[in-house]
């Protein structure tokens, strides 16, 4: 497919949807992993969680931003999920970073960090799209913390791309 020919098509996506670009736009890379059954979308929020770092924001606060930004995620996915899908998930994860080699003098790798989930049933997607407000936080969605965010200190590295 060509850069050209998918540039058109995200363009025509966006601008066809309910909401504009700017109310969805979260930083970071959004994959749907599973378009049925237990549909399932993988955020990449790094960026996200860089800017907490170096905002010294509580967990609370951060925590809060997240959810927010991840139901965003899951309103931007929605139309690629199959309609037949029992229940979407999006997970939220973010790069670890390690301290400093010592050898190398650069950071270190440690893997991925799984932050949280966020999850709706089929009949709950349902009404979230007669609704058309995927700003809001619903109760039926249910959002659980299953990691740790970064610590808050001036020495810690972490990654800004």
């Amino acid at each position: 497919m060509s850069l050209a020919f998918l540039s058109v098509f995200m363009f025509a996506f966006f601008a066809d949807a309910n909401m504009s670009l700017a109310e969805t736009a979260v930083p970071g890379h959004a994959v749907l992993a599973r378009p049925d059954g237990a549909a399932l979308i993988i955020w990449d929020a790094s960026r996200v969680v860089a800017m907490v770092v170096r905002s010294t924001m509580s967990d609370r606060a951060a925590n809060h931003l997240l959810e927010l930004d991840s139901i965003k995620v899951l309103a931007r996915m929605l139309p690629l999920i199959d309609s037949r899908a029992s229940s979407a998930t999006v997970r939220v994860v973010y790069s670890l970073t390690g301290a400093v080699s010592p050898v190398y003098g650069t950071v270190t790798f440690a893997g991925v960090e799984h932050y949280s989930a966020l999850t709706a049933d089929a009949k709950s997607l349902a009404n979230w799209k007669k609704m058309h407000t995927p700003e809001s936080i619903f109760p039926w969605f249910r959002y659980i913390v299953l990691g740790k965010l970064p610590p808050r200190t001036a020495g810690t590295a972490f990654p800004s791309h």
